[in-house]
């Protein structure tokens, strides 16, 4: 399954895996760690499939990415997605070069390596704002 999910994460596919569980009277549903993920979550999935998933990006992005290297902007992606699939897009529309200095890094580690992100409006890192409301 890990093999699969490389493989498409190397060709800029998001992947998906399709899966059920039977939950007990007992499982605890209430409870999520760090991410988000829910603790009847980490196990005894049954995985039905595993699909990939292109975002194609808008035509003109190619261009606009090779007009900000020739200009001598240094384009830059941060994301969410699975590193492995954000390096690929990155490569697929010109961010990538080859270059060794280049890297590529989650939203949260951009987020911890410039101090976190603050509310224009209320100059905090957590306020009420719509931005930050679930």
């Amino acid at each position: 399954m890990d093999n699969a999910i490389l493989e498409m994460a190397n060709k800029s596919l998001r992947t998906l895996c399709i899966g059920y569980k039977k939950l007990g009277v007992h499982d605890d549903i209430e409870t999520k760690d760090s991410k988000g993920v829910f603790d009847a979550e980490k196990k005894d999935f049954i995985v039905l499939a595993i699909i990939g998933v292109q975002d194609i990006p808008r035509p003109e992005v190619p261009h606009a990415i090779a007009q900000c290297h020739k200009a001598g902007i240094k384009v830059r992606m941060v994301t969410g997605d699975n590193l492995i699939t954000a390096k690929a897009i990155a490569r697929d529309v010109g961010i990538l070069t080859g270059d060794p200095s280049e890297i590529v890094m989650e939203g949260a580690e951009f987020n911890r390596l410039i101090g976190g992100v603050i509310c224009k409006k209320c100059r905090t890192a957590v306020c009420d704002c719509a931005r930050t409301m679930k």
